[in-house]
């Protein structure tokens, strides 16, 4: 017998593939991991990083975008960053949480929290930008040496 989840809990409980990527792009991504891959782990992280003004400041987001971004951190049982919170601040409760899951449920891999096909898309739209901009750096390269 299959449970049926609420329609709201789980439009709560992932975050949109476009939101996804403005996330992973964020100038507090980096903070995080400089691989593409390991920043889709964890999106949580990254955006409880961002304040709501910083959010609102990414290219591509507006309110409606902050706040299902906000919606879908509290599904998760996290917050954006205060105003007056430190980046450091935050940064340190990411080591006690991770401490403090593995030592209940033992070592266990980050939650998803966007869909499967989604974070596949994402990746893949990340990875093929990123070879774009590789080929066009190689090209720039190649024609200052030629020139």
């Amino acid at each position: 017998m299959r449970k049926s989840v609420p329609v709201e809990q789980h439009i709560d409980s992932y975050l949109p593939e476009r939101i996804a990527i403005i996330l992973v792009r964020s100038q507090h991504a980096g903070l995080v991991s400089k691989e593409l891959s390991t920043r889709i782990n964890y999106l949580l992280e990254i955006a409880s990083l961002h304040t709501r003004n910083e959010l609102l400041g990414q290219p591509g987001l507006g309110r409606l975008s902050a706040q299902r971004v906000e919606k879908w951190m509290a599904f998760h049982g996290r917050r954006l960053r205060c105003s007056e919170e430190s980046l450091d601040s935050v940064i340190c409760r990411f080591g006690f949480r991770q401490a403090f899951i593995e030592e209940r449920v033992g070592r266990a891999a980050p939650a998803s929290v966007i869909s499967p096909e989604d974070r596949d898309k994402v990746l893949r739209g990340l990875g093929s930008c990123g070879t774009r901009d590789q080929q066009r750096s190689d090209r720039r390269m190649a024609m200052s040496q030629s020139g």
